[in-house]
């Protein structure tokens, strides 16, 4: 079900958790905006580093190499972070390899444990649908921290988002899939967040992410980020998230 929502304002300390440098803004950077206009504490965590983005998606593997995005792509990060109202420290990065997440569960549990025990008072948690996700960074982001969260007894407002899904595979023309372990709960619904007030604090945050937006290797013809995603991206008004929480209405 769709409704049109405003965001929470009582958020306190909010955690975004973040596949990929750029997953933040497509899919939180308004309400992140929001959040931190409000006075709550905003912190982005990263799962990877998003050094394959142009190996994987454009086959491109030297200028930019992936250890020179790794760095390139941080700094683009912190860049967003400052473009939606938060200090460039609130950005962090667990740094394990792009498009293989899955390589390195073990270890990735314990970087979120360690991540949410630091934060035992957050009330507001971001982060990639466990079940609707197709990629598998973004599968895996979402499966880990649900689970440490469960483990941990933590019972923060949860807000599930969805980037990577059938129409932004066809645009992408990648595919990193990992089947799904369960089905979508049947008590969760689709609100979206009015975000038109940050529309412009988003546009300027997704534009910090220039590896991804712009022809940034002189061997590319096209962005790692298609035009037409870009497009959406930059236009839309909403942010959807999966949740069971009670929301504020219009």
């Amino acid at each position: 079900m769709w409704q049109h929502m405003v965001a929470r304002r009582d958020a306190g300390l909010v955690l975004v958790f973040s596949p990929h440098p750029d997953d933040e803004v497509i899919a939180c950077g308004g309400t992140i905006a929001r959040h931190a206009a409000e006075g709550a504490r905003v912190r982005v965590v990263f799962s990877t580093d998003g050094a394959m983005s142009h190996a994987a998606v454009l086959g491109i593997e030297s200028d930019p190499s992936p250890p020179e995005l790794r760095e390139i792509r941080q700094g683009e990060a912190r860049a967003a972070a400052k473009a939606m109202g938060l200090s460039a420290e609130s950005a962090e990065f667990l740094g394990f390899p792009d498009t293989r997440l899955a390589d390195h569960l073990p270890e990735f549990r314990r970087e979120v444990t360690r991540v949410l025990r630091a934060h035992p008072e957050v009330s507001v948690v971001y982060l990639p649908h466990e079940i609707r996700e197709l990629n598998a960074d973004h599968r895996l982001t979402g499966e880990v921290v649900l689970s440490c969260l469960g483990e941990l007894g933590m019972t923060p407002a949860l807000f599930r988002y969805v980037v990577w899904d059938e129409r932004t595979e066809e645009e992408f023309a990648f595919v990193n899939r990992r089947p799904a372990a369960d089905v979508p709960a049947g008590d969760e619904r689709l609100v979206a967040f009015d975000i038109t007030d940050r529309l412009s604090v988003k546009q300027a945050a997704f534009r910090e992410h220039r590896t991804q937006v712009e022809l940034f290797s002189p061997a590319q013809d096209r962005p790692v980020v298609p035009l037409a995603f870009q497009e959406r991206v930059m236009n839309g008004t909403v942010e959807e998230f999966w949740t069971t929480e009670e929301v504020e209405g219009p």
